[in-house]
């Protein structure tokens, strides 16, 4: 499996890390995941990634913040 791309949002200003996370899709390979780190949960890109065919897992992590782990399904 290839290595995950990685985004860390929690310093970037809303809207930047799900737009950034949108641009970076289209360069997934095959069975290549994203991970978006984030200090929120990104409500509204859940249903962009639902209209695009793609999965998600969100990850709690114990300082608070959010690992989403993506896939194209």
């Amino acid at each position: 499996m290839p290595e995950p791309r990685l985004i860390d949002g929690r310093d970037m200003l809303p809207p930047e890390p799900p737009e950034r996370a949108v641009a970076e899709l289209g360069r997934l390979g095959p069975d290549q995941e994203l991970v978006l780190l984030l200090h929120c949960e990104p409500l509204p890109l859940y249903a962009i990634l639902d209209r695009r065919g793609y999965r998600y897992h969100v990850v709690r992590c114990a300082d608070g913040s959010n690992e989403i782990h993506i896939i194209k399904m």
